[in-house]
């Protein structure tokens, strides 16, 4: 047993919580709370950095303080997210002793915890800290620069490398409304920097678990991916007849909501966001519209309804949505038939004969939605990979950048 005199410092007042002589779940709980409630969103347990969102700006990441910092060490300083980015850089150069080595930050919370924000802090504070002469470097200072000085914990800057800003593209594609977070990431990131002579070469960003079960379905609350309501917001009537878009309370994969005219005017200007971070990244004119033409095809094809075929028991396209077949075999570019066939039937080939099997009806809803799940996964691979030909290209191409 330990006495109350034998506990050393009020939880609050430590800023590392493993210096206390007994730490359990409610000494942990009392001194979070303790330094929450005077604006210390950060506390230290060792190794690990604690963040509690403060849910409002704080003075917390201005120039000043990424000086701090980088000039100081960190252990005469409180915990912050910058000191867990410098310590990270200085052992991946081995100044700690030992000899350099690869370091690696797991970022982990619940849905709106601030993962994201984390993350574009930690990649704001590397930046500083690896100053230096290379054109890359530079760059990536002049987009941090403007960001320093709006002083809020609402960073932008994030994966970028000069004028290039992905964040509208994969906040777009990769982002939701939810219960818990307007605004949250419905993918996990593996963001690698690679690092020659203290300056960074290139970077690699790899996606996994997108939630593509987002596509069909959306419990009660929550909303489809970002970039849907991104383009009824923002196409003019022109571009979505081109796209055969309709009104979005159409949609069965949109639920057949939408928002407030307020909500439409924001979802505009995103939308002009995402259409000038895929010019920067590298998209063509083509590429752009063969991009929104399979949005529109995976929201077509979700209205795509069946019923028994009464002459063989299998199933057909019900008649009052044979118009969306149509309309989503052309936004995606292939024979209506031959979609149909992927919807109703499985054709295998056994001993060079082919063998037709006709689904249910739940079988073929679920191969309609897996098309759309497939159709639109493939959509955010691609816009990964063409941030990845950016990222990496000030690395040498006989170094691959492995997970």
């Amino acid at each position: 047993m330990v006495s109350l005199g034998e506990r050393g410092p009020p939880p609050g007042a430590a800023g590392d919580l493993a210096a206390l002589a007994e730490l359990d779940e409610a000494a942990l709980l009392a001194g979070l709370r303790e330094r929450f409630l005077q604006r210390h969103i950060y506390t230290a347990i060792g190794d690990i950095l604690v963040a509690m969102n403060p849910f409002q700006p704080l003075p917390l990441y201005e120039r000043e303080v990424s000086e701090r910092y980088r000039r100081l060490q960190t252990d005469a300083l409180p915990p912050h997210i910058f000191a867990v980015a410098g310590r990270a850089y200085h052992a991946m150069l081995g100044r700690g002793g030992g000899g350099p080595r690869n370091q690696c930050i797991l970022i982990s919370g619940e849905s709106g915890a601030g993962k994201t924000e984390s993350t574009k802090l930690l990649l704001q504070h590397i930046m500083n800290l690896c100053k230096g002469n290379s054109q890359l470097e530079q760059q990536i200072l002049q987009v941090h620069s403007s960001l320093y000085s709006r002083g809020t914990a609402t960073v932008t800057g994030g994966l970028s490398l000069g004028q290039y800003q992905v964040n509208p593209l994969l906040e777009a594609f990769g982002n939701a409304q939810t219960v818990m977070n307007d605004n949250s990431s419905r993918f996990g990131k593996y963001i690698q920097l690679r690092f020659q002579e203290n300056t960074v070469q290139g970077a690699k960003l790899s996606e996994y678990l997108l939630e593509k079960s987002r596509v069909v379905q959306q419990d009660a609350g929550e909303r489809n991916f970002h970039i849907f309501y991104y383009m009824f917001a923002g196409l003019s009537s022109k571009q979505k007849e081109m796209y055969g878009l309709l009104d979005p309370s159409f949609y069965r994969y949109i639920s057949g909501r939408f928002g407030t005219q307020e909500a439409a005017e924001r979802w505009k200007h995103k939308y002009q966001e995402v259409c000038n971070a895929l010019d920067m990244v590298g998209f063509q004119e083509q590429e752009q519209v063969d991009m929104q033409a399979i949005l529109a095809g995976v929201l077509s094809l979700g209205n795509v309804t069946f019923e028994p075929e009464e002459s063989n028991g299998s199933v057909k396209v019900s008649e009052a949505s044979q118009g969306w077949l149509k309309a989503a075999a052309g936004q995606f570019g292939v024979q209506e038939d031959e979609l149909l066939k992927c919807l109703i039937c499985t054709t295998s080939v056994t001993r060079g004969e082919q063998i037709q099997r006709f689904h249910t009806q739940q079988q073929a809803e679920d191969a309609r939605d897996s098309i759309a799940k497939v159709a639109y996964g493939r959509v955010f691979g691609w816009i990964v990979c063409k941030i990845n030909e950016l990222l990496a290209e000030n690395v040498d191409p006989e170094v691959e950048l492995r997970r």
